[in-house]
């Protein structure tokens, strides 16, 4: 295939663009409210987000690929512990909370879950809905998670106390595919951030031993008396490293509250105050 004098240069100009254009990983259930963010801010033509998990973004923060993360749950110790070796210092910043849901099919009739109950669901001890109390339902659950990158999922197993993961349990790899194994399949259940809710699933309430089943609700986010409650971070790197010009700019519009929170609230997520 020929090209002319022209389209050639509109390729190498094209590809210079996109070598030239900086992207950072972090947290998939932030991808919405980063990329929104990166397009109200004017930024879109030197900054991407591409997500990848926490995991993926700690770990790039660490290496000194990139010197913002953002992230659905703490910097691991250890995570830290190398930064630091490596004279760099994570400042944490918090921009909005969550609850991470638990999300059942809209016939689903389960008023809720206890804590215990949702564990021996995700590590196969209870397979059948015919052994959940109230939901009305027989036939296997069709139980679904996040993988292992995911802050979302350390934060579910560190809050529900799932130690480990059952065979019976389907890995899949972002929110929206939570929101669509739930919507569509009756059986479902699947844990995400607040926007994993659609019009066909529906969030349950959870209980802690021995406490009243609680939805997750702006209000009861806040004063984490929802069980799942969690915080949402952006990490930035200080010391040795810093984060670069088109990172820092975003930066400085994701910690300004009147212009953050809009996007946040637009996301399902919850605003500090």
């Amino acid at each position: 295939m020929k090209y002319s004098v022209l389209a050639v240069a509109l390729l190498i100009s094209s590809a210079s663009f996109a070598q030239s254009k900086h992207l950072f990983s972090g947290s998939d259930t932030l991808g919405g409210v980063m990329t929104d963010a990166i397009i109200a801010a004017g930024l879109d033509q030197s900054i991407g987000y591409v997500g990848g998990g926490s995991s993926v973004g700690e770990k790039a923060l660490v290496n000194g690929e990139i010197g913002i993360a953002p992230m659905s749950r703490p910097m691991k110790p250890e995570a830290i512990a190398q930064a630091q070796a490596a004279g760099v210092t994570p400042v944490e910043h918090v921009i909005a909370l969550d609850g991470v849901s638990v999300f059942v099919n809209g016939t689903n009739g389960t008023p809720g879950l206890d804590l215990n109950t949702l564990a021996r669901i995700f590590s196969c001890e209870i397979t059948s809905w015919a052994q959940v109390p109230g939901s009305g339902k027989s036939g296997a659950i069709n139980a679904f998670r996040r993988d292992d990158l995911s802050g979302t999922t350390d934060t579910f197993k560190t809050l529900v106390g799932v130690k480990k993961f059952g065979a019976c349990v389907t890995i899949v790899h972002e929110t929206a595919d939570i929101a669509e194994k739930t919507a569509t399949d009756a059986d479902a259940i699947g844990y995400a951030g607040l926007s994993g809710k659609n019009e066909h699933n529906r969030e349950l309430a959870i209980s802690s031993t021995g406490t009243a089943y609680v939805t997750p609700t702006a209000g009861t986010i806040r004063n984490a008396t929802y069980p799942l409650s969690r915080k949402l971070f952006v990490y930035e790197a200080s010391g040795a490293r810093t984060p670069n010009k088109a990172e820092a700019q975003l930066l400085e519009q994701l910690l300004d509250r009147s212009f953050l929170d809009p996007i946040v609230q637009d996301h399902d997520f919850v605003t500090l105050d």
